[in-house]
């Protein structure tokens, strides 16, 4: 986005279609390969502005730092993982997005590339998420540093007896009661769209291993990071 000055955060979400999937390349160091054109068409960004960017630009600044710092470490480590994400468009507004992230490696174990397959975060994950990300948000402003937040997210883990992803697994399951009507903020076409450039089944990305697999038992000996954030 050389042309592009981010543009300061306003508090305006916008509605997307409960249907659509949102689909991302990201290179082995975190730079943004592709993003469908759904995915455009709601950040309100051009193909050619994500592309080559780091993906911290689309972070919004409610989003805590160590979340991003844990995604980095588990996507290094080839380890999937379920992402509630409150992405900033270009022109200053927000969505929640619940992106699933697996790796792709070749043959000798070297990453190829992480993928994002993507839908609306449902309202439940969100109101729970966003308190969450509140205080580690204050932490993070008070310290200047991610550490300590990520030693409260740990203790706020332990204290549920959670992994992360246990813990989100556990925020996705469907709530009705917290879900809005879906308002519809976009063009009728745009709607109701399918969207036909991209179809990760079809470019056979091989990811047939769901992030749930990773909800083994620990290692008797396992360290409380290894406990909380997986393997």
């Amino acid at each position: 986005m050389d042309n592009y000055s981010k543009q300061a955060p306003i508090d305006k979400e916008i509605s997307i279609n409960p249907s659509a999937t949102f689909n991302w390349k990201i290179s082995p160091d975190m730079l943004i390969d592709y993003a469908n054109h759904y995915f455009c068409e709601i950040s309100g960004f051009e193909e050619y502005e994500l592309i080559g960017e780091s993906i911290e630009k689309l972070r919004h600044p409610d989003m805590p730092k160590v979340i991003l710092d844990v995604l980095y470490e588990r996507l290094e480590k080839k380890e999937p993982m379920r992402l509630i994400n409150k992405i900033l468009a270009k022109d200053g507004r927000y969505f929640w997005l619940m992106v699933d992230f697996e790796t792709k490696v070749d043959k000798a174990g070297e990453v190829i590339a992480h993928y994002g397959i993507s839908k609306i975060a449902p309202q439940y994950a969100v109101h729970k998420i966003n308190a969450l990300y509140k205080i580690l948000s204050k932490i993070e402003e008070k310290t200047g540093s991610s550490e300590a937040s990520k030693r409260y997210l740990i203790g706020f883990l332990e204290e549920r007896n959670h992994t992360y992803n246990k813990y989100i697994e556990e925020l996705s399951i469907n709530h009705p009661e917290y879900e809005k009507p879906f308002q519809q903020t976009f063009s009728q076409k745009a709607a109701l769209r399918t969207p036909t450039r991209t179809n990760f089944n079809q470019l056979s990305f091989d990811l047939s291993q769901s992030w749930n697999r990773e909800n083994k038992k620990p290692a008797k000996k396992k360290s409380l990071l290894k406990k909380v954030f997986g393997k």
